[in-house]
């Protein structure tokens, strides 16, 4: 430990120790100490942990400040329920923005019997939750971080220490970053467990709905869930698990019946482009298809935009609910003159348009 640890109390303009291949070389032997020492190396060149950056660096600050102004202004106009969506986005953007956006925590998602804890530990290569006929098998959420810099993250989203997890190692360099949740079934008549489904969901970067051949077209599933994420496509995966059980053809059939679905709850590619839920069959238990998965969540941990990503989702909700108490029939609802501009001009911040009023 001692060899990289000296590390982060280096000078980075020092001449010799200050590059990452002297620490690497220290676990050549021991592929765990050797990324160890990439995780210190990366922590000392971005302060905040691996791949951080923060929501002042991208274009989420300014509409972030803008909702925040038009809070502001409208606390004395409107009533606190109405502003209350609001301000737990404005708060949660704070709380997550505490937080290196070069972790990307993505839950793990499904109904009773979907197999979400055996892909859990398909991808984590280990056995690491709990897998078998008793229902509810995951009673509490668990995580495994590829990571050694998560446990503030792990903290706010309220994961006990008893219930943290290490996928096996070596650990996957192209997993990097990344926060893994297996949550316990949202169709779940234990007490407690659908509530706290529901509070994950909203505090994490991206979710993986996993569903199987039986109950993908549940109709809690897609009224409840998938239809009010429309506006998150991009931080949304849906897999359908369990696919070794169906004969022939049958996996394509099903996708395709499920895409149709998808397609009905708006979270499908759009027709001009705009994008759509990342949506692929897999076997969590023979592998088939777990590492175009394993690939795709990679993907979405290096690049470090899936909290802003999530966040802005939620910054469009939030102005487009608020919307229809500043204009009325196409006019400036209740409003004159230069207040009349200045909410106009916060609300079109905050959609990410600038000062258009349009």
């Amino acid at each position: 430990y001692g060899a990289y640890a000296t590390y982060g109390s280096r000078d980075a303009s020092e001449p010799g120790e200050s590059s990452y291949e002297s620490y690497a070389s220290y676990g050549s032997r021991d592929p765990y100490k050797a990324y160890e020492a990439y995780e210190a190396y990366a922590s000392y060149e971005r302060p905040f942990g691996p791949g951080a950056r923060s929501f002042a660096a991208g274009s989420l600050r300014p509409r972030l400040d803008a909702l925040r102004q038009l809070v502001g202004l409208s606390r004395t106009r409107l009533d606190g329920r109405t502003l209350a969506g609001a301000g737990r986005v404005l708060d949660e953007a704070t709380a997550r923005g505490r937080h290196p956006l070069g972790h990307t925590v993505v839950a793990l998602a499904g109904a009773t019997g979907s197999g979400k804890s055996t892909l859990f530990n398909a991808l984590a290569g280990a056995p690491l939750s709990e897998c078998g006929i008793r229902r509810p098998t995951t009673a509490a959420p668990l995580s495994c971080a590829w990571t050694d810099h998560a446990d503030g993250l792990l903290d706010r989203l309220g994961i006990p220490h008893a219930d943290r997890r290490r996928p096996a190692y070596p650990y996957d360099p192209a997993l990097r970053g990344l926060v893994l949740l297996d949550l316990p079934d949202h169709d779940s008549a234990a007490p407690g467990h659908r509530d706290r489904v529901d509070r994950l969901l909203g505090l994490v970067d991206a979710v993986v709905w996993v569903v199987d051949p039986e109950k993908y077209a549940d109709a809690v599933l897609h009224e409840r869930y998938l239809r009010p994420l429309a506006g998150y496509a991009e931080v949304t995966f849906v897999v359908l698990n369990q696919v070794d059980r169906l004969p022939g053809d049958a996996a394509d059939q099903v996708l395709d019946d499920l895409r149709r679905l998808l397609d009905e709850d708006g979270l499908a590619l759009g027709e001009h482009g705009e994008p759509g839920a990342a949506v692929l069959a897999l076997s969590a238990l023979t592998g088939e298809g777990v590492g175009e998965l394993r690939e795709m969540l990679g993907g979405l941990a290096a690049e470090c935009g899936a909290a802003e990503r999530r966040l802005a989702a939620d910054v469009d909700g939030t102005t487009a609910r608020l919307r229809p108490q500043y204009v009325a029939d196409g006019a400036p609802a209740g409003f004159t003159g230069r207040a009349r501009a200045e909410f106009e001009d916060r609300l079109a911040e905050a959609a990410g348009r600038g000062g258009d009023r349009t």
